[in-house]
């Protein structure tokens, strides 16, 4: 039996799958990140990966590979003038420098491309003090897939351990009740860059399925 592999196909409906979550949950991400931060963190991911979805939507598939999608998407992010697309961005652009010349990923060829954007994140944000943040999100999704690849070589399964991974330690009721949910005992709110890294992990997971 053939394994499962990521064509330019899975990766659009991927980009579109993230776009519908950053969406949906835009107003649960802006409350949290007004917390410590501007509170247009929902806003901006929505924004953002919408257009990215739009921009996407006027490609033929078989004209790109992963590699080459995935550089059309960091250019994308890049004509945004938000942190968080620069930084995506970053990520998006090593993961396809990590898969050029494949036309289909398998699921050890999308660890690489999972570890440089991780790396991408790492390099312009450190770990997290009291609260895991979007580079541990990153760390731990990528080393999780990666040692998933060991013994599976379906790319959702490898998935589905790294959203595991990185959802350890994580309020993840935040992702449903919002930021004031949080406050129930006291407990200090996740941040919000963390809980749309999880929502992205998980989007790619579904997409893959």
């Amino acid at each position: 039996m053939t394994a499962p592999t990521i064509t330019t196909v899975s990766l659009l409906e991927a980009f579109s799958e993230i776009a519908a979550a950053m969406t949906e949950n835009r107003s649960m991400l802006s409350r949290i990140d007004r917390i410590d931060g501007d509170g247009d963190h929902g806003e901006t991911m929505a924004r953002v990966f919408c257009g990215v979805e739009t921009h996407l939507a006027k490609l033929e598939p078989s004209d790109s590979t992963p590699s080459e999608l995935f550089d059309i998407v960091a250019e994308s992010l890049m004509t945004f003038d938000a942190a968080s697309a620069r930084l995506y961005a970053s990520a998006f652009r090593r993961a396809g420098t990590a898969t050029m010349r494949k036309k289909a990923l398998t699921a050890a060829d999308f660890a690489k491309a999972f570890k440089e954007m991780a790396a991408g994140i790492a390099a312009h944000g450190k770990a997290g003090t009291e609260t895991k943040n979007i580079a541990d999100i990153w760390q731990a999704a990528a080393a999780a897939y990666a040692e998933a690849t060991v013994s599976n070589d379906d790319p959702a399964v490898c998935l589905a351990a790294a959203l595991e991974a990185a959802e350890d330690g994580v309020e993840t009721d935040a992702i449903i009740h919002g930021a004031d949910a949080t406050f129930v005992n006291g407990r200090r709110p996740p941040d919000a860059g963390a809980l749309s890294a999880l929502l992205m992990i998980r989007a790619l997971r579904d997409s893959f399925r």
